[in-house]
């Protein structure tokens, strides 16, 4: 057996390791590194006295890699080319096709938008722009380390700077975050220990919170509005008064001779004479002392009117900027985390200041306040770090072979040990080797042979070390059944990003702008049109309740007419003036420095109420909603609404990572058998109806729909027993459901 030092070496010398720069895997790159997987497994394997399964065949090939790489069933000529084609590579190059193709973008930014709990409605337009940022960073092969360091890392308002949407999730629940930001990026489950000692691991509450110290020192406040603020402050405000001059000192008075002389010689007239220069000087320096005051007076009140001033600028702007805070975070170096008020333990005090300091991997300590967060995304990211490399690739082996070689596989410790260690380790140096770009580790894995074994029939337990014979049996995610429900129900499916996201995000950002940099005198009209239309859309919504309790009470029908009438007449006024009210909205007035209006403007108006009537539906009306019909579940707002397919299929709800589930329910199976969404040979729209209503045998349209649904052709016992049923449409329908509710269908094979 080659001995593993010298195995690691090889890898490292094929694939380029020392390089930075990642390139993608040549095809005997990725096969190399594939093969190194398989040999490594059937060593551990053949220690053990097991045998790895089988091949699976090529249908179940098909439909595997098309749900395992980009996360929706192959439509029917996908399935038909790949079935007919008679290359010898075909798998290995089906694998490297979808592998490249936006459908993989499109299933892997479902996987990591679970993982890292993106809810796109969040905290106004931030949710929205972290949803864009990850899903167009996922697309351009952003490596993984490069993501998660702008995510810990990342300063600013959302529009400017997208990722802080990652802290924006959690916002005002500081330590939450950071908690899942060790159980995300490093496997470790700390928690725990935000309350007391941890029970089962090393880490007490002390250590906890020099850890999340780190990220401890930030506030959501959004300095471009005080520096936007502060310029038409100074632009429209009174100048700030000059200082006053330092008052003269006084000199020390010098005693003449001749004065001494005369006093001496006539010590009345001198003591008269001194009496009188006293009370002169006295009035003197009383005089200047009022004409002092009076000057001072007079700046304090020049700067108490310049405060007036300022502070009415700012009433005036505040409507424009309300919610700004809610999208943008501040380090502010001043911001010490301190320990809880009931902090029980001896080693420190309840409300003791708590130094930022790493407890494992290269030390980190006394680093600047205002720097904390930035070397603790380098600390986190840096590939000395003894978790984040071997954390992230077994994640993705978990997402591609349903188990992970270490279970749980957010639940790392110095004493972890994985089903497969020299796997485990081969893993890791190759996801460094491939600088932590998911989609060239993936083709990694998909090319193994373990990607075409036949199901493991021993379930994997959590918590139990597994050794490997062949993918555990997974069913659909919500997703990949929404997914396939596209491909079924509209014969194709759109794998790209919606244009729609997108353009909204551009209006957004775009607005903002508006807001931060138009002129001051624009930005102060603005606020006192916002503020009016604030006043005008309470007035109209006061008047609204008021004609309809009115219209309640009578019962005369041309007063209800004429009530009817001046209801909707306030409504209509109600909903222009609070349109109006929302600065975002209102922005469209602005122009730039330039005098053009900012693109995708037109759309900001409608922004909200889109994004909230959207709910994951498969029936949407316009030629928006025609390409949200063929859109995936990636392109969705997140999380869907209880009730969607979805979300009663187990998606998640964003709450906590991973959350999303496969357990089988009743309401699962009813929707189904009911649902008109699932529906997929009924009515004459459907296109599979249509396909078939151009077929005239009963044996064709029993391959159609087999090709469809199960993606491979019916056997000779399935020919036998169901041909007869599609020679009727009624009893054809009845099977595409049944066939739908299958396991053959719903599981991965």
């Amino acid at each position: 057996m080659q001995p593993f030092g010298k195995t690691l070496l090889f890898f490292a010398f094929a694939l380029g390791i020392g390089s930075l720069t990642a390139k993608p895997l040549t095809a005997k790159q990725a096969q190399d590194a594939a093969a190194r997987i398989d040999s490594l497994l059937g060593q551990d394997l053949k220690a053990a006295k097991l045998q790895p399964l089988g091949r699976i065949d090529d249908g179940s090939f098909l439909r595997r890699a098309y749900l395992g790489i980009i996360g929706r069933i192959p439509t029917e000529e996908e399935a038909r080319a790949f079935l007919e084609s008679r290359a010898p590579d075909k798998r290995s190059a089906l694998v490297d096709s979808l592998v490249a193709s936006p459908g993989f973008d499109s299933h892997l930014f479902n996987w990591t938008a679970d993982l890292l709990r993106v809810q796109t409605g969040r905290e106004g337009g931030a949710g929205q722009g972290w949803h864009v940022w990850l899903r167009e960073s996922l697309a351009a092969d952003k490596p993984w380390d490069a993501m998660v360091r702008e995510m810990l890392s990342a300063t600013g308002h959302a529009a400017r700077n997208p990722a802080v949407g990652y802290y924006l999730r959690d916002r005002a629940m500081q330590l939450d975050n950071f908690s899942n930001s060790m159980q995300v990026f490093l496997g470790r489950q700390i928690g725990c220990a935000q309350c007391h000692d941890h029970p089962f691991d090393d880490w007490t509450q002390h250590e906890y919170y020099q850890m999340a110290a780190f990220t401890g020192g930030f506030t959501y406040r959004s300095a471009e509005v005080k520096e936007t603020t502060d310029r038409v402050a100074r632009e429209l405000g009174p100048p700030m008064p000059p200082p006053l001059p330092a008052p003269p000192k006084a000199k020390p008075e010098e005693k003449k001779t001749a004065e001494k002389v005369n006093a001496e010689k006539d010590p009345v007239k001198a003591r008269a004479a001194l009496r009188a220069k006293q009370e002169a000087e006295t009035k003197a320096k009383a005089a200047a002392r009022a004409a002092r005051n009076e000057e001072v007076r007079k700046r304090n009140e020049a700067v108490r009117q310049r405060n007036l001033e300022l502070n009415r600028y700012a009433k005036i702007l505040q409507p424009l900027y309300q919610d700004f805070n809610r999208s943008a975070i501040y380090d502010d170096p001043t911001r010490m985390l301190k320990l809880p008020e009931d902090y029980a333990y001896r080693d420190a005090k309840p409300k003791d200041v708590v130094p930022a300091e790493t407890l494992f991997g290269e030390e980190l300590k006394d680093v600047p306040p205002a720097e904390r967060r930035t070397a603790f995304a380098k600390w986190v990211t840096s590939r000395g770090n003894p978790y984040f490399t071997k954390v992230i690739a077994n994640r993705m082996w978990a997402r591609s072979f349903g188990h992970g070689l270490l279970d749980p596989v957010d639940d790392w410790n110095d004493d972890s040990k994985p089903s497969h260690p020299q796997v485990m380790a081969f893993l890791e140096e190759a996801m460094k080797a491939v600088d932590y770009d998911l989609r060239q580790f993936s083709r990694i894995l998909y090319r193994t042979n373990l990607f075409q074994r036949e199901n493991d029939p021993v379930e994997p337990e959590r918590g139990v070390p597994h050794l490997v014979r062949g993918p555990a049996l997974q069913r659909m995610t919500a997703e990949q059944l929404y997914d396939s429900m596209v491909v079924l129900t509209r014969g194709e499916v759109d794998d790209t990003m919606l244009p729609a996201n997108k353009e909204k995000w551009i209006a957004y950002t775009a607005a903002v702008e508006k807001l931060l940099t138009a002129g001051s005198r624009q930005l102060v009209a603005l606020g006192e049109a916002t503020s009016k239309a604030e006043t005008a859309f309470l007035d109209s919504r006061t008047e609204v309740r008021q004609l309809r309790a009115k219209l309640a009470e009578t019962r005369d029908q041309d007063e209800r007419k004429k009530l009817t009438a001046l209801m909707q007449a306030a409504q209509k006024s109600a909903d222009e003036n609070r349109r109006m009210s929302s600065p975002l909205t209102a922005a469209s007035t602005l122009t730039v420095a330039t005098g053009a209006p900012s693109a995708g403007m037109s759309s900001m108006g409608g922004m909200s109420m889109t994004m909230a009537e959207e709910d994951g539906g498969m029936n949407s009306r316009g030629s928006e909603g025609a390409a949200r019909n063929r859109a995936r579940a990636s392109e969705l707002p997140a999380p869907f609404n209880p009730g969607t397919i979805v979300r009663e299929f187990g998606g998640s709800d964003r709450g906590t990572p991973s959350s999303s589930h496969a357990t089988p329910t009743v309401p699962q199976a009813l929707a189904l058998l009911n649902d008109p969404n699932t529906d997929v040979s009924g009515g004459r729209k459907t296109v599979l109806n249509q396909r078939l209503a151009k077929i005239s045998t009963p044996e064709e349209r029993l391959e159609i729909v087999f090709l469809r649904i199960y993606s491979r052709l019916p056997d000779a016992g399935e020919k036998e027993r169901f041909t007869p049923l599609a020679a009727d449409p009624n009893s054809l329908r009845d099977l595409t459901r049944a066939m739908m509710t299958s396991n053959r269908f719903l599981f991965v094979p």
